[in-house]
């Protein structure tokens, strides 16, 4: 077997990406977009309307945008970066910077193991020479769906103030242009060594969408797929959210499991089922591309599992017990229902104080969390106000979301099963406590329009969507929240919208296994090799890997051979072989 990193990822919204060689077959693991590069773009300028600028109006006034832009980037050195200094152009997207210069039509089997993981996809099967079989869970083929829909309805506001690109290669693309852009931004755009320009890819067609869906094989969870008679393909619950999944792949060379971002317990989404991944030959642990996994260690330098510390003390029957209560301790559950709860109160607090509310999360199982839970601590405060979902595809992501207890959390099963809604949006929208509209400028929004509100709207980046409009409205109401994930440069994010003055809430949500859980969890599993991929990371991550390695009774041999310069393989005759 071969292995080769394309993307090392970062947290919820990249996950990692890499290609296997497995008995003939070269498999590809997700292949998502780096939307976070969106920010090097200035969203719509305020001015515009869609309504009141013809072609040739709309034409000159971005022009002398982009003019006002290039003189002060001509005559300035470096110093603070301002809304000036970004590119004010029709937006690219990034995809990987090592997937680009793969042959499509080497790839043979595209593996989906999230809806982001999902977004770059269109940009391959439109490829030329692009033949694979791709593989994604029922869910998350429908949500990614959905998102990749959406992308390409928020981004039209860009073609509409624009216009057409009449070149494959845009103005600001040329080499004279990007000169011209800060270093921060520039390295942002290209890379270090500019190696980072050839990913930059216009946005894909809703026929692009359409035509990639149309390739995509749907399984349910734990279904076995034959491909060629040669493998069996499984997807396995990873609790991460919605239709998540982690893969199993059996060959005539072995069997190979591929962990990535999971969470044992989940409040929506079915959990992590770990036992499925029981036995297997190979474990390609990736699930150190979370910040939860880093933040985790290096909070905690001394690092030890007292689970795991005491085993050899009891039996084997009670090793067992004791493995799998420490991974399915709620402790973690807990810790996220805190976070929304103080999530809860930070809105209740901004509406009172006259403010509203803005909350661009994609996660999609936070949300539904969300939209439960804020109209609880509002009834409870006696405050009422309305909170509008605003999306091109909003009502059909929450009806699909009431129509798939296969998907969900065994809490949500039994709501299910003892005549509740899985979810109470539903309920929320006939009590007029919720409202549903497509875009920002609906007659059936503007006629129901009310301040102070709640507003969950796309995109998370902040260039693109309702949220770029709703910000500038209330960008300077000291009294409004803004709620952002983690995982985004908010400085960089927030640059087209200073000076801000209202408030800004940073969320950190749990995105995979933590360290405290990856031992009891290898333990339990048993496979005969291990390989943990490590990019740029701590001293006290690393310390911890070898603790962990250590934990599992494997011996470091005095010498080492480096397969891929993004892992480190260690030979080794013990039951167990470690890559780190």
């Amino acid at each position: 077997m071969k292995f080769t990193c394309l993307n090392k990822g970062n947290g919820f919204h990249l996950p990692p990406c890499y290609v296997l060689h497995v008995s003939g077959f070269r498999i590809l693991l997700d292949c998502p977009l780096d939307l976070s590069a969106l920010t090097v773009f200035s969203p719509v300028p305020a001015d515009f309307c869609p309504s009141l600028l013809d072609e040739s109006s709309n034409c000159s006034f971005h022009e002398s945008l982009n003019m006002e832009s290039k003189s002060a980037k001509r005559h300035k050195i470096e110093k603070p970066l301002d809304a000036k200094d970004l590119i004010y152009a029709e937006p690219w997207y990034k995809t990987l910077k090592n997937l680009h210069i793969w042959d499509p039509s080497f790839i043979d089997i595209v593996l989906i193991s999230s809806t982001m993981g999902m977004l770059g996809l269109p940009f391959l099967t439109r490829s030329k020479g692009f033949s694979a079989k791709i593989y994604a869970t029922e869910a998350t083929a429908r949500i990614g769906q959905l998102m990749m829909e959406d992308l390409v309805s928020m981004h039209m506001e860009f073609r509409h103030f624009y216009g057409s690109e009449e070149s494959d290669s845009p103005q600001w693309m040329k080499w004279e242009e990007l000169e011209l852009l800060p270093s921060f931004l520039r390295e942002m755009a290209i890379g270090q060594d500019g190696s980072e320009l050839g990913g930059w890819m216009p946005l894909y067609s809703s026929v692009d969408v359409k035509d990639c869906l149309q390739k995509v094989q749907k399984l349910k969870y734990a279904e076995a797929a034959c491909h060629n008679g040669a493998l069996v393909i499984k997807a396995l619950s990873s609790g991460l959210d919605i239709g998540s999944c982690n893969w199993t792949v059996e060959s005539p060379e072995g069997n190979i499991s591929c962990l990535s971002s999971s969470i044992f317990v989940s409040a929506c989404a079915m959990e992590f089922d770990y036992r499925a991944l029981q036995g297997a030959d190979l474990i390609l642990y990736l699930d150190f591309s979370s910040e939860d996994v880093i933040e985790d260690v290096e909070h905690h330098d001394n690092y030890s599992s007292p689970t795991t510390n005491n085993l050899s003390t009891l039996s084997d029957e009670d090793n067992w017990k004791e493995l799998n209560e420490c991974l399915l301790r709620n402790d973690e559950s807990i810790e996220e229902s805190k976070k929304l709860a103080f999530i809860c109160s930070c809105v209740v607090d901004s509406v009172k104080a006259g403010g509203s509310v803005l909350i661009p999360l994609s996660r999609l199982g936070i949300v539904l969390q969300l939209l439960e839970q804020i109209p609880i601590s509002l009834e409870s405060s006696a405050v009422k106000v309305p909170i509008y979902v605003i999306s091109s595809v909003a009502a059909e992501l929450l009806a699909f979301t009431n129509i798939i207890p296969e998907w969900l959390s065994k809490l949500r099963q039994e709501k299910l099963f003892s005549g509740e809604p899985l979810y109470s949006h539903i309920e929320l929208m006939k009590g007029k406590k919720l409202y549903v509209f497509p875009a920002i400028h609906s007659p059936n929004l503007i006629a129901n329009w009310q301040e102070p509100c709640i507003i969950f709207a796309p995109h998370w980046s902040l260039r693109l969507g309702p949220i770029v409009h709703l910000l500038r409205r209330w960008c300077g109401d000291r009294n409004s929240l803004l709620v952002l994930e983690d995982g985004l440069d908010a400085d960089m994010a927030l640059l087209p919208f200073k000076p801000i003055a209202m408030k800004v809430l940073h969320c950190s949500f749990l995105s995979g296994i933590r360290m405290t859980k990856a031992q009891p969890l290898l333990k339990i599993l048993q496979p005969k090799i291990v390989m943990v991929i490590t990019i740029q990371l701590s001293s006290s991550l690393c310390n911890a890997i070898l603790s962990l390695s250590l934990s599992l009774s494997l011996s470091l041999p005095p010498h080492t051979t480096h397969h891929h310069p993004y892992t480190t393989t260690h030979h080794t005759p013990q039951p167990f072989n470690s890559v780190y």
